[in-house]
C-alpha cells in the first residue's frame, strides 16, 4: 500500500525529466555545431536568481520556444535576439496567465519522444493556473516580471 502512494506522484515528474531529457538530446542531434540555447537557458537561470520565477517555468518557455524556431538560429552571434525571444514568450504567457505544460498535448514535439501510458490523452496543464485564480497576485508578478526584464536588459547591454 504504501508504494501505491508513492508511485504515481513519483512517475508523473521522472517521466516528464526523462522525456524533456529525450527533447533536449533531439535538439542537439538537429541543431548546428555552435547551437546557444543551452547557454541561454543558463543565463537566464541565473538571472531569475532572486525572483520568483521558478527555472522551471522558464525551462518550459524556452523549450516552447525551441519548439517554435528553426534551430540554425540557437548560435551565439544572435544571443540578444534569443534572449530578448525568451522574455517576451515569458511576456506573453504571463499576461495570458497560461502556459502550457511542454509535453502535454504539444504537436511540436517529435514523434520520437517516448511518454508514459496515457500522457497522451491528459489534461492540458497550465503552469499559470495559480494566476488566474488570484488576480492579486497576476498584478504582483507582473511587477516581477518587469524588474527581471529590465535587470536582463542592463545585462546584454552592460555586461
Amino acid at each position: 500500500q504504501t508504494e501505491a502512494i508513492f508511485t504515481s506522484s513519483t512517475t508523473w515528474p521522472q517521466s516528464c525529466a526523462v522525456a524533456e531529457a529525450a527533447f533536449f538530446r533531439h535538439v542537439a542531434t538537429h541543431a548546428q555545431e555552435d547551437s546557444f540555447h543551452l547557454r541561454c537557458m543558463q543565463a537566464c537561470a541565473c538571472i531569475l536568481v532572486g525572483y520568483n520565477f521558478s527555472a522551471y517555468k522558464l525551462k518550459t518557455v524556452v523549450l516552447h520556444l525551441l519548439a517554435g524556431t528553426p534551430l540554425e538560429s540557437w548560435h551565439k552571434s544572435i544571443l540578444h535576439q534569443r534572449m530578448d525571444d525568451i522574455v517576451q514568450y515569458l511576456r506573453r504567457f504571463l499576461e495570458e496567465k497560461h502556459l502550457d505544460h511542454f509535453l502535454t498535448g504539444n504537436e511540436a514535439v517529435p514523434a520520437e519522444i517516448v511518454f508514459p501510458q496515457g500522457f497522451e490523452v491528459a489534461r492540458l496543464l497550465s503552469l499559470f493556473q495559480h494566476l488566474v485564480q488570484e488576480p492579486a497576485n497576476h498584478v504582483w508578478v507582473l511587477c516581477e516580471f518587469k524588474k527581471l526584464q529590465d535587470r536582463l536588459m542592463r545585462l546584454l547591454t552592460y555586461g
